[in-house]
């Protein structure tokens, strides 16, 4: 009975989240920190207990790289969340901007797995994207990673127009969901040496004194002679970024 308690007790902050979690457009938050909860939740339960629960994986901060969870989304079949266990509101927030942040999108990137696993299908590299929302459109103060397929339409323009060679960020020639979006290829075929909020912030116009209003994508890229990269996306609409994600993983 106090085993079963006691996980009751750990989860209630995960079914909180998700009756509060809708960062989608339309959505009206009643808990902004209901995240957080969670994060610190799982944070206690993996370092009393040894477990990650109610979260996916926990990983506990080391003297060189930052901590971090992963949670299931409630709300979506294929859908996971990454995000730090130290509290960072969102792209604003400095704690993600240094150059260990890097690990943090890493991390997010080899989520994808998971995604693979819930779909039952591999995806490649193109198919999976990387999404945080700005602070305008995002329901929840805790920086969190979305995890997800990515449009099918998103991945066929940026496929057919994406820049193949790393170079200067420049606007991308077509719509994607209707919004507007600055681009830079990343040619490396894992993030954990890209910082990619310090690259937005010291590489966009503006964008450093108003990276509260900042969506970010991040989604995977076949370069110049099939070399792996990525794709990192950046605008200030006031639209949420996750517009450019597919829940249902459909195959375009």
């Amino acid at each position: 009975m106090k085993l079963s308690l006691g996980r009751l007790c750990i989860a209630l902050p995960l079914a909180a989240f998700a009756l509060v979690l809708a960062d989608h457009v339309g959505s009206t938050p009643l808990h902004r920190g209901a995240l957080w909860q969670v994060v610190r939740t799982c944070a206690i339960a993996a370092q009393t207990v040894g477990v990650p629960f109610p979260c996916e994986q926990v990983t506990l901060a080391s003297d060189d790289a930052p901590g971090s969870a992963i949670i299931k989304s409630p709300l979506h079949r294929t859908e996971f969340l990454l995000m730090p266990l130290e509290a960072a509101a969102g792209v604003e927030s400095p704690a993600v901007r240094g150059d260990d942040s890097s690990l943090l999108w890493q991390r997010a990137w080899e989520t994808r797995s998971m995604v693979s696993a819930r779909l039952g299908r591999d995806l490649p590299r193109t198919s999976v994207a990387l999404v945080v929302n700005s602070g305008i459109a995002r329901s929840q103060d805790q920086f969190h990673i979305h995890v997800d397929c990515v449009a099918p339409s998103v991945e066929r323009k940026l496929a057919l127009y994406g820049p193949k060679e790393e170079g200067r960020w420049q606007l991308f020639r077509q719509t994607l969901m209707g919004q507007r979006y600055w681009i830079k290829a990343v040619d490396k075929p894992n993030l954990d040496t890209t910082n990619v909020i310090g690259l937005i912030a010291a590489g966009l116009p503006r964008a450093r004194d108003a990276m509260y209003r900042v969506n970010v994508v991040v989604v995977g890229a076949e370069l110049a002679d099939g070399r792996p990269g990525f794709y990192i996306l950046a605008n200030s609409d006031k639209m949420a970024a996750e517009r450019l994600m597919d829940h249902s993983c459909a195959m375009g």
